[in-house]
């Protein structure tokens, strides 16, 4: 007991004094081959300190051969922040470029350039409020789980939508479902980041299976989860639908400028993970059946950039 407030204030008192500039989860590999995981309370010239489950450690520098795969001599880069005003927005545009699409760890996801068209894309999954929007308006049939109380909240993401369901709601809106590629970009940024916020998978910035939520949370929870560019949920809550139909093999053939899948399939492309998976990372490919619903698989809409090239 004395021994855990002797460290709390010891915490405080670095607080204090300034010394914290951010507490964040990190991975230190030391040259003995040992791996370190916990919270980063205070990096020095020489020395980091990390908060374990029930103790800190300060490890010399000269012991680390990596913290989250840079040189423990590099100095630490702060994620940029993402302005209030850039959240406030119901879209983003993602400009045209070139970006790496896949990863080298998934035989089915070969890593490859891929060129797109500027487009624009829902910063937040749709939810039950604006799907009820459209029920209302079009005489459109409910979603599966209109009436159970987990799943049914004004702001959480509505689910229990099928492929169709989520095409038409976009088509209502006037947009369309984002292909594979548009996805993966948006949810990567233009550094092709395995995570929205890095390339470390992080508990505290999105609702997977390891968060224990134990169902979607309302749109937008995660704001430290968010995209450079201000897109929320990318990463886990629920399974998104994407334009494309899904084949193992399509990156393979896949076209450099603006792929949009193959001709015909059995499965939709599903992005992103969901509260009821193990975090996924962005470049993770999945297919589901078309007319498949479940409470952990919704969407989000996109539409195509009215500026040329």
């Amino acid at each position: 007991m004395l021994a855990g407030i002797k460290r709390m204030l010891l915490f405080l008192l670095v607080v204090l004094c300034g010394l914290v500039t951010q507490t964040e989860a990190v991975e230190v590999v030391l040259k003995t081959g040992r791996i370190v995981r916990g919270e980063l309370i205070q990096e020095t010239p020489t020395t980091i300190t990390l908060q374990l489950t029930s103790s800190q450690i300060e490890i010399s520098k000269l012991s680390i051969k990596t913290i989250d795969g840079r040189s423990p001599f590099e100095r630490r880069k702060p994620r940029p922040a993402v302005s209030s005003e850039i959240l406030e927005k119901a879209e983003v545009r993602i400009p045209s470029g070139n970006f790496l699409m896949g990863d080298t760890r998934d035989k089915d996801a070969l890593v490859h350039k891929v060129h797109l068209y500027a487009f624009w894309i829902d910063t937040r999954e749709v939810t039950n409020a604006q799907y009820q929007a459209f029920v209302k308006a079009t005489g459109h049939n409910n979603p599966r789980y209109r009436k159970d109380a987990k799943y049914n909240g004004t702001n959480q993401p509505v689910v229990g939508v099928s492929w169709d369901d989520a095409y038409a709601y976009c088509n209502w809106k006037g947009k369309r479902l984002p292909t594979e590629a548009e996805w993966e970009r948006a949810a990567r940024g233009p550094q092709s980041r395995l995570y929205p916020w890095g390339d470390r998978f992080d508990i505290a910035r999105t609702n997977t299976r390891e968060s224990r939520s134990r169902r979607p949370l309302e749109v937008g929870t995660f704001i430290e989860g968010a995209t450079t560019e201000g897109l929320l949920d990318m990463s886990g809550n629920v399974w998104e639908w994407c334009q494309d139909w899904f084949d193992e093999e399509y990156y393979r053939i896949s076209p450099v400028n603006n792929p949009t899948g193959p001709e015909s399939g059995k499965k939709r492309v599903i992005r992103g993970g969901g509260w009821s998976a193990p975090e996924v990372h962005m470049a993770r490919r999945r297919g589901e059946k078309q007319g498949k619903t479940y409470p952990s698989l919704g969407f989000r809409c996109a539409r195509t950039d009215n500026e040329t090239e």
